[in-house]
């Protein structure tokens, strides 16, 4: 299966708090672009949904604070062996500069390790 993605994704792991349509949670990233996030959860919405995300990039204390569009779901399948990291990837709809900045940052140190 070929790649998709324009943009470098990279491993993480940290909080993420997102609320959508009266639903707020706290879940893990799992990846993250300069573009978007992959936020893993047991309760995704749908495709085209907007959501409102707030995280802090590790070390840095700074939290980001941007507007997203779910652009795909993973879902959450019946039997275990096939639930291979249920949750949604989210496109970043208005991030600012700076911020970008932050996140280019912790792509570039985690390609380097």
């Amino acid at each position: 299966m070929a790649e998709k993605r324009k943009h470098r994704r990279v491993p993480v792991k940290f909080k993420v708090d997102w609320k959508s349509e009266g639903t707020f949670l706290f879940e893990k990233a799992t990846n993250i672009s300069e573009h978007g996030i992959f936020i893993e959860t047991q309760e995704p919405m749908p495709p085209g949904t907007m959501i409102d995300l707030q995280f802090t990039i590790p070390d840095k204390p700074k939290k980001i604070v941007v507007l997203g569009k779910v652009a795909w779901v993973n879902p959450v399948r019946a039997t275990s062996d096939s639930n291979y990291n249920p949750g949604m990837g989210i496109r970043f709809e208005n991030l600012k500069e700076i911020d970008r900045d932050t996140i280019l940052s912790l792509i570039k140190r985690i390609a380097v390790l």
